[in-house]
């Protein structure tokens, strides 16, 4: 049941924002690590923390333990979330100096960027 509610929680955060920003993230495996990088990447901060939570992580265990496509999940947040405030929820228990937000362009292209997507555990 947790399976499913988590599923559904990153699917609808995925959707919401990933036609705002242009940005479809395709996962390569279906892994609990992969599923908190699109949240990560898609959700405002609450949602976020609920996404964490349901695994059994907090906020500073996901960040010290989950690498989105070889960059922490803090870093991969602040690259692709446009939500400032779930980018500094993860950014605060990133090593120092690790995490600057980086401001996105907006494309008005109806052609969203492909990213796939891989996470995993350290």
């Amino acid at each position: 049941m947790k399976a499913v509610a988590l599923t559904a929680m990153i699917s609808l955060g995925f959707i919401a924002t990933s036609q705002a920003a242009s940005v479809e993230f395709v996962p390569q495996d279906r892994s609990t690590a992969t599923k908190l990088c699109i949240a990560a990447a898609t959700m405002k901060p609450m949602q976020l923390r609920q996404a964490i939570k349901h695994q059994g992580l907090t906020e500073q265990s996901a960040v010290r333990a989950i690498d989105c496509n070889d960059e922490n999940i803090a870093t991969f947040a602040a690259r692709y979330n446009p939500d400032r405030r779930s980018v500094r929820r993860l950014g605060v228990y990133a090593p120092q100096g690790t995490v600057t937000i980086q401001e996105q362009a907006q494309t008005h292209s109806d052609t969203p960027v492909v990213i796939a997507l891989t996470g995993r555990y350290r």
